[in-house]
C-alpha cells in the first residue's frame, strides 16, 4: 500500500476518480484512511494511503499519461467570488441600474 499527498483544490472524490479510476471507491479510500466523514476536507499536508486495485484501469491510465490531477474542489475565496451578488438581478432601479 502507497500513499499520494493531495493536490490543492482536491477532494476526496477526486482522489478516487484519480488512483481507482470511479469515484465507486471513495468509501474504500475512506476506510484505508481511517476517515468516515465523506464531507470532510482533506489536507495537502497529510498524505493518504492508497493501494487497491482501480476499478476502471482505462480512466486510471488516461490520468497517469496526461499527468492530469482532478481537483473540483472550491475554496472559500472562490465561493465568495461566485456569491458576489451583482448583475441585472441584484440591481436596483434608478439607485444602480439608470436608465437615459
Amino acid at each position: 500500500m502507497g500513499t499520494i499527498k493531495p493536490q490543492e483544490n482536491q477532494n476526496i472524490f477526486d482522489i478516487s476518480l484519480q488512483e481507482y479510476g470511479s469515484i465507486e471507491k471513495v468509501f474504500d479510500l475512506l476506510e484505508d484512511n481511517d476517515q468516515f466523514n465523506i464531507t470532510e476536507d482533506i489536507s495537502v499536508y497529510k498524505d493518504l494511503k492508497i493501494g487497491r486495485e482501480a476499478f476502471k484501469k482505462d480512466i486510471v491510465e488516461y490520468y497517469n499519461s496526461r499527468n492530469l490531477k482532478p481537483a473540483t474542489s472550491i475554496t472559500d475565496e472562490e465561493q465568495y467570488l461566485l456569491n458576489d451578488y451583482s448583475g441585472i438581478d441584484y440591481m436596483i432601479i434608478e439607485d444602480d441600474f439608470i436608465i437615459y
